[in-house]
């Protein structure tokens, strides 16, 4: 049996996409820091979450991932930025908002 994050990325890097959701949905609760859950590897998780957004998913699967790092995490997201030439165009401007929310709006 595993547990942890290898649970996690199991079923991140799976195929059953409604596992995948309700894992994301779930990992809202342990990101959102009003809950006062501890998620153990939450370094590992962020840069999973980022080959989620990556690879082949739905686009829900995606944003819902987006949505967890724009929400609960803070730039430099090093995988997102080095790989954008293979984000879909209906997410982009989600995944460049998500690179640069550490910067003023003029430095971009």
């Amino acid at each position: 049996m595993i547990n942890g994050f290898s649970a996690i990325e199991a079923v991140l890097n799976g195929t059953d996409i409604s596992e995948k959701e309700s894992l994301l949905l779930c990992l809202d609760k342990y990101f959102d820091p009003w809950f006062g859950l501890e998620l153990p590897d939450k370094e590992k998780v962020e840069e999973l979450l980022q080959r989620v957004v990556l690879y082949e998913n739905t686009l829900d699967v995606k944003e819902y991932a987006l949505h967890l790092l724009t929400s609960y995490s803070w730039p430099p997201f090093e995988i997102l930025q080095n790989n954008l030439d293979k984000i879909e165009p209906e997410i982009l401007a989600n995944v460049l908002y998500a690179i640069n929310m550490d910067k003023d709006n003029g430095e971009q």
